[in-house]
């Protein structure tokens, strides 16, 4: 039988087809490299002008003189007819339009800046809602005080919404290991005129689990103690509460609920009572925005609520002080820097900071920006730089400060009597006449 004479297959294999894709697109990249190199080539259809050519350079002058003249007249073509716009459109038109361009650009900058706003700022009817929520479930209001102000972390109207809806009140002075131990004894023996106070040191170690509580009471934290871990003040505080359960014969359980300013420490208490990390803790305005119900033991239940600033009528000072805002929504941080520099020594900072004698704010602003290395254009050191890092260093206790206590008020016979009920249910006079009787056992300055 005759062979038959099959055309060859036009078919080729995967591996080739790539292979050739690969090498065209190699060789369209070198064609690229090269026109880039020689402008003059770009266009292969386009011979040039051959060196051969007698009048070469006249050639392409004449050709570049004509390159231009058709530029001049594009542009020429392109002024006139603006004129011409311009004149048909009249001055009066063209203030309106540049009118409603002003006040649209205006309308979106004001909205952006209130979106802004609204996303970092609180929402005070929220909070004030949990809080409220958190008075009315619990049988007793922990009041969380900065030790370094108390009366200026002191809320008025969140003592009158406990004592209005029959709540026992406590207040936790807490931070004290952020002031000396004579003005610690000095606040104690203020406020217990008329609440029962408790001072309190929460612990800060990093560990989730297993945080360390120390048995020796808050007020005899002395300076060697001040720098460590370990939690003071919860065993008494523990023991307060305890006592009130026993008191009132309460089978089940209580609820306690936690209030007070924004970085009071309300969650660090929380924690140390429970001895982990049970709250989210930072230094973060509005951190804690619901609230959080926590077990202690079978008997006591914690609620923690979100810091509210009650007083709208407060000054931004006092809020951005207070670190109820957070330093970035600051429309003015001058003012606030200000009155920091005049409630803290003047030496205090130039040590702390490592700069020289400061004569105005104005100058320690910038002496603050150039080591930070903020600058404006011309090389102007940033004061507002400056300003917003002395503002975090207060708010995150980076800067050492604290107040005294005010002159002696006469005691109202309403507190009097509170005081006298609550010391009562949480026997507390027995537990501070038994720390006199073991005085000799703790640590004393």
């Amino acid at each position: 039988m005759p062979k038959l004479n099959r055309k060859k297959s036009k078919r080729v294999s995967c591996r080739q087809r790539y292979k050739i894709i690969k090498k065209v697109a190699e060789h369209r990249r070198k064609l690229k490299k090269e026109a880039k190199k020689n402008p003059k080539k770009r266009n292969p259809k386009d011979p040039g002008v051959p060196n051969s050519f007698p009048f070469k350079e006249e050639v392409l002058r004449e050709a570049e003189q004509r390159k231009q003249r058709a530029l001049d007249l594009k542009q020429a073509q392109k002024a006139s007819r603006l004129k011409l716009q311009l004149e048909n459109r009249g001055l009066s038109e063209l203030a309106e339009e540049a009118n409603r361009n002003d006040e649209a650009f205006e309308d979106v900058s004001h909205a952006s800046e209130e979106n802004e706003l609204k996303e970092n700022a609180p929402n005070f009817k929220t909070y004030f809602k949990e809080l409220k929520n958190v008075i009315e479930n619990s049988d007793i209001i922990l009041e969380v005080l900065d030790a370094r102000d108390p009366l200026g972390s002191r809320c008025p109207q969140i003592e009158e919404l406990v004592v209005s809806s029959g709540k026992k009140l406590v207040l936790v002075l807490n931070k004290i290991d952020l002031i000396p131990r004579q003005n610690l004894n000095d606040w104690l023996t203020y406020l217990r005129k008329s609440l029962p106070t408790v001072a309190f040191k929460a612990s800060t170690q990093s560990q989730n689990t297993n945080l360390s509580r120390s048995k020796i009471p808050a007020v005899k934290l002395n300076e060697s103690l001040q720098s460590s871990s370990p939690c003071f003040g919860a065993s008494f505080l523990m023991k307060v509460l305890g006592n009130y359960c026993r008191n009132q014969n309460i089978q089940t359980f209580i609820k306690v609920g936690v209030v007070g300013f924004p970085n009071v420490g309300k969650s660090s208490v929380i924690n140390s009572l429970k001895r982990c990390r049970a709250c989210n803790v930072g230094s973060t305005p509005g951190l804690t925005k619901t609230v959080q119900e926590i077990s202690l033991d079978k008997h006591i239940k914690i609620l923690d609520s979100p810091g509210v600033i009650l007083a709208r009528s407060d000054s931004s000072v006092n809020l951005a002080l207070r670190n109820a805002v957070k330093v970035e929504t600051l429309k003015d941080v001058i003012t606030p820097a200000e009155e920091i520099i005049k409630r803290v020594d003047h030496q205090q900072l130039c040590l702390h900071y490592t700069i020289p004698q400061f004569s105005s704010s104005q100058e320690l602003f910038c002496l603050l920006a150039k080591r930070m290395g903020k600058y404006k254009k011309g090389g102007i050191p940033n004061e507002e730089e400056g300003a917003k890092r002395l503002i975090h260093d207060w708010n995150h206790g980076v800067i050492k400060h604290y107040t005294h206590i005010p002159e002696e008020e006469q005691k109202s016979a309403s507190n009097a009597t509170i005081l006298t009920e609550f010391s009562k249910e949480f026997l507390l006079e027995e537990y501070f006449a038994e720390l006199q009787e073991k005085k000799v056992h703790f640590f004393n300055n």
